[in-house]
């Protein structure tokens, strides 16, 4: 059981790492920004960092996935495309760039400087994600784990010296987007290099592999990569374009979304790993049976968690992060971060048809899906705002998380453990129950939520949920 091991170990440590580095930055970094920045500046640039994100796939077109699950399954033959798959994005930069341009004419946005910043930031990011898949690959999980926070730590002492010192003047988006490119910079050179040691060398020997048949099999994962980032992002932008109040809505829609999104991360981070693990090891079934149902009560136990703590406690979150109790905007933290709930069943069981290679069913879900939250943000924006998006979100992302979870149950046979979903909800009920009640009783938040936290992980204990051998994995290195 010698790679189970290495891949709960190493997923622990990737848990653990971004549990201390990325909140951090989330927390201690952005939102300070978008608290001295003002609302509707930031909300100006979280739209703009929204549209931008969303055309990222012309930045990959599902290359990366591509390259991960296949050096994963066949790293002899695949090694000798890595070269060329580099020079295709570097091409792929300067077509993104063009189009982003063009579009954004098109839309209306006219703060061109700030579009340019963020081209280069996610043309940076792309190549840096594209290397690090090349670890998870070769199944360096450890090396990816540090790697995956190194940016962040970067970011994190660079634009906390803007914040604390005051002989660098104001804090603006500009200069938090300038340090943001520095850092990234750094850590895809840093990766370049660890590559480079461990006798990773990007080949452009063989010029076979530029033709009609690559586009053809990467084309699938491109479309993921597409309508998984516009479902997620697109609203943001929409926000701010149709509402007459816009930038003000988009704001403060962020401020809830950095909830949901820090709470993504970790399905996205648990997601990283399942795709090349269940590549390499896709005739294993009962190791590829416990990896994925370990990361669904992972993320779904946390997400159950997230989104009642959010219900109940969305007040003091509100006034403990940006320092008000606006009604509106707690009303609409409350309903941005129960989506959690949907994101995570998509993570796991969307990466589940991804390594088996169903992602013509995916991509038809994630359209579907995709269409249902542009209507509803559509219908719903003019009249309520940012809560219009949560309540979009909510409804597609719901059915979205349902339908990979059925479809990937029927075309894999990947165990779901049914008797386990009843207990997420039960989990989310107690949960609720005990922050309601406490809440007028315990004044300190935190000793409360730790409470009610702990009353999850008991009760996830006492149903077998949580195996101690298997969390005990999670975090030790088995060698």
């Amino acid at each position: 059981m010698k790679e189970p091991s290495r891949f709960y170990s190493s997923l622990g440590l990737l848990l653990v790492l971004n549990v201390l580095v990325k909140p951090l930055w989330i927390f201690g970094i952005d939102r300070p920004v978008q608290n001295l920045s003002g609302t509707e500046v930031y909300g100006t640039y979280f739209s703009v960092f929204n549209f931008s994100f969303v055309l990222g796939f012309l930045l990959d077109w599902g290359l990366t996935q591509y390259m991960n699950r296949q050096l994963a399954a066949d790293p002899a033959v695949f090694k000798k495309a890595a070269g060329h798959f580099l020079l295709l994005k570097l091409f792929l930069v300067f077509l993104y760039a063009a189009i982003v341009f063009a579009l954004a004419a098109f839309s209306g946005v006219r703060d061109f400087q700030l579009l340019l910043l963020l081209i280069l930031l996610q043309a940076l990011g792309s190549f840096f994600l594209f290397t690090r898949a090349i670890l998870t690959a070769q199944q360096w999980f450890r090396a990816d784990a540090w790697f995956s926070v190194l940016d962040k730590v970067l970011m994190i002492l660079v634009c906390g010296s803007f914040l604390l010192l005051p002989a660098w003047g104001p804090v603006t988006i500009e200069k938090f987007l300038l340090s943001q490119l520095t850092c990234t910079a750094l850590a895809l050179l840093t990766a370049f290099i660890f590559l480079r040691r461990k006798g990773f060398v990007f080949s452009f020997a063989d010029k076979g592999w530029l033709k009609t048949r690559l586009f053809k099999e990467v084309l699938p994962y491109g479309l993921i990569v597409l309508l998984m980032s516009a479902h997620y992002r697109l609203d943001g932008f929409l926000v701010e374009r149709i509402h007459p109040n816009g930038a003000q809505e988009a704001g403060i829609y962020a401020g809830a979304y950095r909830l949901l999104d820090a709470g993504n991360m970790a399905g996205y981070l648990v997601a990283s790993f399942l795709l090349p693990f269940i590549a390499k090891q896709r005739e294993r079934k009962e190791w590829v049976n416990e990896a994925v149902l370990n990361s669904r009560h992972l993320l779904m136990l946390f997400a159950v968690t997230a989104a009642a703590t959010a219900i109940v406690l969305a007040p003091w979150l509100q006034s403990l992060l940006y320092h008000n109790r606006d009604p509106y905007a707690i009303e609409v933290m409350q309903f941005c971060i129960p989506a959690l709930i949907g994101y995570s069943l998509v993570q796991v069981y969307g990466t589940v048809l991804t390594a088996a290679g169903h992602i013509r069913s995916f991509c038809l879900i994630i359209s579907g899906a995709l269409v249902l939250n542009i209507l509803l943000n559509l219908a719903w924006i003019p009249v309520y705002g940012a809560l219009g998006c949560c309540y979009a979100a909510l409804v597609s992302q719901a059915g979205c998380g349902l339908a990979v979870f059925l479809t990937a149950r029927a075309k894999t046979g990947v165990h779901t453990d049914l008797r386990s979903l009843v207990i997420y909800s039960l989990a989310g009920v107690m949960l609720f129950c005990f922050l309601y009640f406490g809440d007028p009783v315990i004044s300190n938040k935190p000793l409360l939520l730790t409470a009610g936290c702990l009353l999850v992980l008991v009760l996830a204990v006492a149903t077998k949920l949580a195996d101690a051998g298997k969390w005990k994995q999670l975090f030790l290195h088995n060698k």
